[in-house]
């Protein structure tokens, strides 16, 4: 197989075994490869009475199509499972190195099955694979695991997918990270691969990856490489890495303050992208073959904890664990809050919402320092929210309830329907849909639960959506959003398939010339958009066969309270309007919420209609 190196790696660790697999030719060519490929080969495999955290519930890794090549900023790759947080469909995607060291190393993805009596991990080198013992690595933290990994290959150029000591206590929001800052962060895929004794994966390798016309694909990604390269985007994200938007979020009231309650408040400047390139920043590192080296190198010499390198903390961290909970953090105690978490190796959105709920709750009285083991949860404590970080990656006493996330939460202390804020059990990320009613409907959509990843229609808003994307800017408070949301949601499954960055505007027409030079193809534009919205509605079925229906496209009453003040003006997502729009565009029933016989036929996956019985 052009394109793909044509094996997947299949891991049975309850019986210690090891063999490849050939790629699912047709699987990889409607579904491309990254996340949409894993949920297709997730989907064969799991069903509602799977337990996330059994032997039977597998953690698929997928490689993106374009990984390993001399593309620009294609260095996404994804993963799959059954989530232990949510109950149902849970991926997620990361950039890194690790995706092409993978490709690299002979395997489009690796399929874990079953659990290890002890705790291993995976060592893979030009196309052979092993199980090794990880006792000595358990219990450490996921840097240095990663440094201990390199030094016993005695190669710093190993690329180390791993786990922290979080996800080796099962918490429920648990990821996978890679070079230290990026994780597959959602949905608790790390903690799937804690309860599967497996510590890493270290992958190394050198082997050729097939093209259909390498000198062709050379040039396309030449052509690419000046595109992403000279975009304003590019300069932008250079400059201040997502860092850079708080400043914007603080003037258009889309980062949440004091959990969904307040405007959020111009404290957080002083952990702005543009306070950071000011006083902090003294270099960028990029993810693999990516020009566009978004993420920023501190230096702390000044607050309560001091580093001399370290990378600094994205957006959705710097107001998870920040605003969110009324915490006026300077740049040491953001950067400390970052390094902890990833550290423990857990999920910073829903950590930082569900701490933030502990601290709506205790404002409230409804919880209290009999409930928080002594700790005094006013709003603005950081000290006691540092302290949350510790509970929550024990997963015991009051860290347990944390890490079980805000859906459990409000069950636990008999609160109303709507309070907790997320959607499907997944906690919102730091982009207020009262900011942009775009996202209201981008997050009762996504088939994971609330979700900025599957469309970043905050983006388009704003006047910067790729430009061979047709979807109509509108003013940001407008309800006719239906469309764009549809359009978008397509378009971006088919980018993280791919392995595409966000951030990288790459011309369609030079796109498709790097898909049909690595595969042979001769595919169209079209026909890789269709498989775009092939790979949402075989997600959005795989939801609805671990079951979610409907009813569970809402959003939680307490984000749609108009703030009147800030940059929100009062204003909240009409989703009466909206979502039957959409539904109807989509054409999803009214009650299942399944996509119908007819347009998933059309889409060329007959099978799942008949698996969910669509009509």
């Amino acid at each position: 197989m052009n394109g793909y190196q044509g094996k997947i790696l299949i891991v049975d660790l309850t019986t210690g075994t090891l063999h490849d697999e050939p790629l699912n030719e047709k699987y990889a060519h409607d579904f491309l490869g990254g996340t949409g490929l894993a949920a297709r080969y997730l989907y064969d495999m799991v069903d509602e009475k799977t337990d996330p955290l059994g032997p039977d519930n597998p953690l698929i890794l997928m490689t993106g199509l374009l990984n390993g090549t001399s593309g620009p900023s294609v260095s996404r790759w994804g993963g799959a499972t059954k989530s232990p947080y949510t109950g149902h469909y849970g991926d997620a995607n990361a950039g890194s190195w690790f995706g092409a060291e993978l490709k690299n190393a002979g395997y489009d993805g690796i399929i874990l099955k079953g659990i290890s009596a002890k705790p291993v991990y995976i060592d893979i080198k030009d196309g052979k694979a092993d199980i090794k013992d990880a006792g000595h690595l358990w219990g450490k933290d996921t840097a240095k695991t990663q440094e201990e990994i390199k030094n016993e290959h005695g190669d710093k150029r190993v690329q180390v997918a791993c786990i922290g000591v979080a996800s080796e206590n099962l918490v429920p929001y648990g990821n996978i990270m890679s070079e230290y800052g990026h994780c597959l962060g959602r949905a608790g895929l790390g903690c799937v691969m804690g309860s599967k004794k497996v510590k890493a994966i270290a992958v190394r390798g050198k082997m050729k990856l097939p093209m259909a016309d390498p000198e062709k694909f050379r040039e396309a990604s030449r052509k690419a490489m000046t595109e992403v390269k000279e975009s304003f985007m590019t300069i932008l994200w250079h400059q201040s890495g997502t860092a850079g938007w708080v400043d914007g979020a603080i003037s258009f009231g889309d980062s949440p303050a004091n959990y969904y309650t307040a405007p959020s408040f111009p404290g957080q400047a002083k952990i702005s992208g543009a306070e950071q390139l000011e006083k902090y920043q003294t270099d960028s590192t990029a993810c693999y073959g990516c020009p566009i080296r978004c993420r920023k190198v501190l230096q702390i010499k000044e607050g309560k904890h001091l580093y001399d390198r370290v990378e600094g903390p994205e957006y959705e961290t710097l107001i998870a664990w920040g605003a969110l909970m009324g915490l006026d953090v300077d740049m040491s105690s953001a950067v400390y809050f970052n390094e902890l978490c990833n550290g423990y190796g857990f999920d910073t959105i829903s950590s930082g919402a569900s701490s933030a709920y502990a601290f709506y709750l205790y404002s409230l009285g409804i919880i209290s320092e009999k409930d928080t083991g002594g700790l005094k949860l006013t709003w603005g404590n950081i000290d006691a929210a540092v302290e949350l970080v510790h509970l929550i990656a024990k997963n015991q006493g009051f860290g347990a309830v944390l890490a079980g996330g805000t859906k459990r939460m409000a069950q636990k202390y008999g609160r109303p329907p709507g309070e907790a804020v997320q959607c499907k059990g997944l906690e919102f990320p730091m982009h207020d849909p009262r900011a942009y009613h775009s996202m209201g409907l981008v997050y009762a959509t996504a088939p994971r639960g609330a979700d900025h990843n599957k469309n970043d229609a905050y983006q388009v808003d704003l006047g910067t959506g790729h430009p061979d994307v047709d979807i109509e800017i509108t003013d940001r408070w407008d309800d006719n959003k239906a469309p764009g949301v549809v359009k978008g949601q397509d378009f971006r499954n088919m980018t993280d398939s791919m392995g595409i960055c966000h951030f990288a505007g790459i011309p369609f027409a030079i796109l498709i010339d790097m898909i049909n030079a690595s595969t042979g193809w001769n595919t169209t534009m079209d026909e890789l958009l269709k498989a775009g919205e092939r790979t949402f509605q075989m997600q959005r079925a795989l939801s609805c066969k671990l079951g979610i229906t409907a009813k569970d496209d809402v959003l939680p009453e307490l984000a749609m309270r108009p703030i009147p003040e800030g940059g929100q003006e009062g204003h909240v997502p009409n989703m009466e309007k909206m979502l039957p729009e959409y539904y109807a565009l989509r054409d999803w029933n009214k009650t299942t919420g399944k996509p119908s016989k007819k347009r998933l036929e059309g889409l060329g996956i007959p099978e799942i209609a008949a698996s969910i019985g669509a009509e």
